[in-house]
């Protein structure tokens, strides 16, 4: 039994190796991919679906939390907690601003689905806009080296993320807007937040890529996309 767990413990390596993720790293890579394609699943299901609707707030502080860790040990950057604190701070507060007022991103109101929630805004979607920075980030740094080109390309990158995950978003009363259709305001306010938090990662060449990132993102976002299709 030792030495079958040694040599499943050994393949795992390799593999991890393959992509350049440590042991650890790769089996949360997997456990990202599984969580988000059983999300589908349970969102689907009308006998579970009552029950996981609720389940979004937990689901994403155990993703963004770990993931997070695991670019900080990769890199051993100070400054990235730094901005990961600031930008969590500052995100939910422009959430709160755009909830009470309604000028920055149109009006709209965060539902009951994500439900530990203060000042009208859920706790853990601020956690989630960092993380998605980071991986849109980490992604256009592979494309340009212009921090400024690459801030840039990288907030583009969330307004489109943003325009897939509305319409799931609202048909699961994560948010609701006054309007009909979702305004372009706030695809451009996300687009003007992402710059602004984008573009120190850049210009002082914060410590953060790693493969996960990558992950991470692609999984949320076939998430929203099978539910795109089958909600």
């Amino acid at each position: 039994m030792v030495e079958r767990a040694h040599t499943i413990g050994t393949y795992l390596d390799k593999l991890a190796a393959r992509t350049d993720l440590q042991r650890d790293e790769f089996l949360f890579a997997g456990l990202l991919v599984f969580a988000y394609l059983s999300g589908v699943q349970a969102h689907l299901l009308p006998a579970v679906f009552p029950f996981t609707r609720y389940t979004t707030d937990a689901l994403l502080f155990f993703i963004c939390v770990p993931l997070l860790y695991f670019l900080y040990r990769r890199g051993q950057d100070r400054r990235l907690l730094y901005w990961a604190f600031l930008t969590y701070v500052s995100t939910f507060f422009i959430e709160v601003a755009g909830v009470a007022t309604g000028r920055i991103f149109g009006v709209y109101h965060y539902g009951p689905t994500m439900w530990i929630q203060w000042l009208n805004v859920p706790l853990v979607i601020a956690l989630n806009w960092t993380l998605l920075i980071l991986a849109t980030n980490d992604l256009a740094a592979r494309w340009v080296r212009s921090p400024f080109l690459a801030a840039l390309v990288a907030s583009i990158l969330i307004a489109a993320y943003d325009f897939c995950i509305e319409p799931v978003a609202i048909a699961l009363d994560y948010w609701q807007w006054a309007t009909v259709s979702v305004p372009f305001q706030n695809y451009l306010a996300w687009s003007v937040v992402a710059l602004v938090f984008s573009f120190p990662l850049q210009y002082f060449n914060i410590r953060f890529q790693s493969p996960l990132l990558l992950v991470y993102a692609l999984a949320q976002l076939v998430f929203f996309l099978l539910l795109n299709l089958f909600l």
